[in-house]
């Protein structure tokens, strides 16, 4: 007779279940069940993730990606850039071609950058800004010509011819600003405007202090070789404008404005800085001793206009010029 396994005792009762306690209303662990409200399931909203800005390596901004790219100089910023290859076959066709290109125009075009970077334009900003800058050298050279072969003879011709040098700058600058204005613009930094302001001053202090140091050494140097000494300045209105208030305006939209904005858009914003601030002292070529000197105080200018803005720069110009004009009139 086969073996039974399953041998149950009837006689033996069976297991009771204990009694659970309902659930207290300021209990905040989980249940396990689904709340029913007119018979539909409640179902978790999904948190909404607002962007976060992400910093630019070539530019300095921070910024929102706008499909994965800096809105300001087009850099890839997010994940890897994609990499498009083009396959051509024997069915392809230049209505094909044209076609495609519709489309991805199309597509740009809804898309809103902080700048417009993605219209090229006829000339590349930076070739603007080397020709313009070349040609300010040209014209600084020529005056260095007439000056050296014909000569100045009163300190009224050296003036004269300056203000004329000037006056060629400002219609260059402005002519070239006006090509490029799109690609120059520069946005301030949240936060930084009125810190910048304050802290300005003071580094025009120092500034200041560190030319007339440098201004002093360099003569103790050059008096024993018989290097003839500067007369005392005469300050007057066209004096102040022409060292002052024209450098102050159109050096600063030169190459605070125009110069680094395009910089910003392919390099670092310090190397921008500093590149410009290099260019700033070269462009001083009747005075090759204070290059040194011109390159820091180009350096400073270009974080005032990065942090501050392009009024303080031009305010910080004016008063370190207009404080070298009174100190050289006052000694």
């Amino acid at each position: 007779m086969p073996s039974n396994d399953f041998n149950f005792d009837f006689d033996r009762p069976l297991p009771q279940a204990k009694p659970v306690a309902p659930p207290s209303n300021n209990s905040s662990e989980p249940q396990g069940q689904w709340e029913v409200v007119d018979n539909e399931e409640v179902i978790e909203a999904i948190p909404v993730v607002e962007p976060e800005d992400v910093w630019c390596r070539r530019c300095g901004e921070n910024s929102v990606p706008v499909e994965g790219r800096c809105p300001w100089c087009d850099a890839w910023l997010v994940g890897k850039p994609p990499r498009r290859q083009r396959v051509y076959s024997l069915d392809d066709d230049d209505e094909d071609d044209e076609e495609q290109r519709y489309d991805d125009e199309e597509r740009h075009r809804d898309v809103e950058y902080a700048i417009p970077v993605r219209r090229p334009y006829l000339i590349p900003p930076a070739v603007i800004v080397s020709v313009s800058y070349a040609a300010l050298l040209l014209v600084s050279v020529g005056f260095l010509f007439v000056a050296l072969t014909r000569g100045l003879a009163t300190e009224d011709d050296v003036y004269a011819a300056t203000a004329v040098v000037e006056l060629i700058d400002t219609f260059l600058t402005f002519a070239a600003l006006a090509l490029v204005w799109r690609a120059a613009k520069q946005r301030l930094p949240e936060g930084t405007l009125a810190i910048t302001w304050v802290a300005a001053f003071p580094v025009l202090l120092a500034l200041l202090c560190l030319n007339i140091l440098y201004i002093t050494v360099l003569r103790e140097l050059f008096q024993p070789i018989g290097a003839p000494q500067p007369e005392r300045m005469k300050i007057t209105f066209f004096i102040v404008l022409i060292i002052c208030v024209q450098p102050a305006i159109v050096e600063e939209v030169f190459f605070r404005q125009m110069t680094l904005g395009v910089f910003r858009r392919s390099m670092n914003l310090h190397l921008a800085v500093w590149l410009t601030a290099g260019m700033f002292a070269f462009a001083h070529l009747f005075n090759p001793l204070g290059m040194p000197y011109l390159f820091l105080v180009g350096g400073v200018l270009g974080y005032a206009r990065v942090y501050g803005g392009l009024p303080l720069a031009m305010i910080m110009h004016f008063l370190h010029n207009f404080a070298v004009v009174a100190y050289e009139a006052w000694k």
